[in-house]
């Protein structure tokens, strides 16, 4: 099974670089206009299923290819397992702003790498433990998302399937670091909005053939 991961597009959270789990915010211009050229790169791929995560920036993302598509009728089946990483109570923060509560929690990490790196917080899972109401996930949470969504997947579908899934940056940084590491190490695993994962899917193996592919 092919599997085409595609993270949503620009927010007005990404752009203000607040932190954005499930908070939601709308698609900016200049997201719909990077979606745009994602679409016309994947319009000429037959997708026989098309899932996305549930929060409205990935629908509204899966909507835009779909619609420049030219081969695939098939419905968008919304999906909570592919939902972001849940970062609790800083949904909303300044990204620098939580950096600095993270810092100041758990100074093993320094504050240049952090800033420089959103999966030194994540792999190590602080974020979780600095939130104060405890709502917050990390990686083994996402990952057993992941293994459900991938379940999902191989059942739903026949094993020759191409397949779009429409998601998020820390899910599919998570993805990668959990089944890729010996391809991605944690200073380039986080892909780009807009860009395209391919993967290849069996119950025996699971393949990435192409990462953060970014349509000029």
């Amino acid at each position: 099974m092919k599997v085409y991961f595609v993270r949503h597009g620009m927010t007005m959270f990404n752009k203000m670089n607040k932190m954005q789990g499930w908070s939601d915010t709308p698609l900016t211009n200049e997201g719909i206009s990077v979606l745009e050229r994602t679409g016309e790169y994947l319009k000429d791929t037959h997708f026989d299923a098309i899932y996305s995560s549930d929060l409205k920036r990935a629908v509204d993302t899966a909507n835009i290819i779909k619609d420049k598509n030219l081969t695939s009728t098939a419905d968008i089946q919304q999906n909570k397992n592919f939902r972001e990483m849940c970062f609790g109570s800083f949904e909303g923060d300044s990204t620098p702003m939580v950096w600095d509560i993270v810092v100041a929690k758990y100074n093993n990490l320094t504050k240049a790498k952090m800033e420089n790196n959103f999966s030194a917080i994540v792999a190590k899972g602080t974020l979780k433990k600095a939130d104060p109401m405890n709502l917050a996930e990390d990686i083994n949470d996402v990952g057993k998302r992941i293994e459900d969504g991938l379940q999902q997947l191989l059942d739903e579908n026949n094993p020759d399937s191409t397949v779009l899934v429409v998601t998020h940056g820390a899910f599919l940084e998570t993805l990668v670091l959990k089944y890729f590491s010996d391809q991605y190490d944690l200073t380039n695993a986080f892909p780009d909005n807009g860009s395209i994962t391919v993967t290849d899917l069996t119950r025996d193996h699971f393949k990435l053939e192409k990462f953060n592919i970014v349509p000029n």
